[in-house]
């Protein structure tokens, strides 16, 4: 009989909703415990959501033996300071995107799971869909050649409120560790860690950036292109074009299930991959997966990888005066 996984939620708030939900989908796990340093919040999110336990702090959550894994979802400026709590009290750790907001703090989270031999993992969702899956096999077979150019964008409307987390500085606000890491995750999955970044932002009057767009140049002729926004709709839509052909994942391709392979000469051939749940469902699964195997890292959003992205922020946000408090 499969181990069933008992998890604890640090911060109980919009995205942790939908880890919640993807929970109550896998019949070998279960959310036990939630802690907010708002009783009140931690109460209502844990009846809504049929957890065990609830916590008024999180010290709490990560001393109860009864907790396996822990997801960690508080605003990004948080994450390295809970990530160290759970990862100082061994609780194996997802830890929500992006790691952190800086470079040398994903390092400080990576260096403590590493010491304490303990599971840490970014919550990168797009990554474990089966359209991602599915990319990555037409390309690995050839099916569009070599890739050269990749386009990705994420952009979405919101009114400016400088109390909101969207644009609060000191809560990691602004749409490139929102939304925009999405677009460089696919460059990076697909074409590794570039030779140089040049990047453009526009700034709010809280220092969050509202819209950021950056050129990856690599020395072997290959290029990306991503944007993202928080004060403009975009397409959502990215391309991989290789030497045969174009791979075309439609909106929104972040968490999507419609592509389209077009290889030269040859008509476009449309393709659906549909998943199950809201999405949140497969990375869960990867991490219990890698937990049942005695892993450390997992094998599809490797540490290494994760460190990498958070470099390419830290270059972004320098180039564009992007300063997180």
């Amino acid at each position: 009989m499969r181990k069933i996984y008992r998890w604890g939620i640090i911060g109980p708030g919009k995205i942790a909703e939908k880890f919640a939900e993807a929970l109550s989908n896998i019949p070998n796990a279960e959310l036990y415990g939630v802690a907010s340093r708002s009783h009140d919040r931690a109460k209502q999110f844990a009846a809504k959501y049929s957890a065990v336990k609830f916590y008024e702090n999180y010290e709490a959550l990560v001393s109860d033996a009864d907790i396996d894994a822990v997801y960690i979802a508080t605003p990004h400026t948080f994450h390295r300071e809970h990530a160290l709590l759970c990862l100082s009290h061994k609780k194996p750790v997802l830890c929500e995107k992006p790691m952190s907001v800086s470079f040398d703090n994903t390092m400080a989270i990576i260096n403590a799971a590493r010491e304490n031999k303990v599971f840490l993992m970014e919550a990168m969702w797009t990554r474990f869909l089966p359209i991602i899956d599915k990319t990555l096999e037409i390309i690995y077979n050839g099916e569009i050649g070599a890739v050269k150019h990749v386009r990705a964008d994420f952009g979405f409307m919101v009114p400016f409120d400088p109390s909101s987390r969207l644009f609060n500085i000191q809560l990691g606000g602004g749409s490139l560790l929102d939304v925009g890491v999405y677009p460089l995750f696919l460059c990076l999955l697909l074409l590794g860690e570039p030779d140089h970044i040049k990047s453009f932002a526009q700034l709010s009057a809280t220092g969050a950036d509202e819209t950021t767009d950056a050129i990856l140049y690599y020395k072997n002729g290959n290029m990306a292109s991503i944007h993202s926004s928080i004060v403009a709709q975009s397409a959502i839509t990215a391309d991989i074009s290789g030497t045969k052909g174009v791979i075309a994942l439609q909106s929104p391709w972040y968490k999507g299930s419609e592509m389209s392979v077009r290889q030269y000469g040859s008509p476009v051939k449309n393709i659906t991959v549909p998943f199950t749940g809201n999405g949140f469902e497969y990375e869960i699964l990867e991490v219990m997966n890698c937990l049942d195997n005695g892993l450390l890292e997992s094998t599809k959003m490797k540490l290494a990888f994760s460190l990498q992205l958070s470099k390419l922020t830290d270059e972004i946000c320098q180039q564009c005066n992007i300063r997180y408090q």
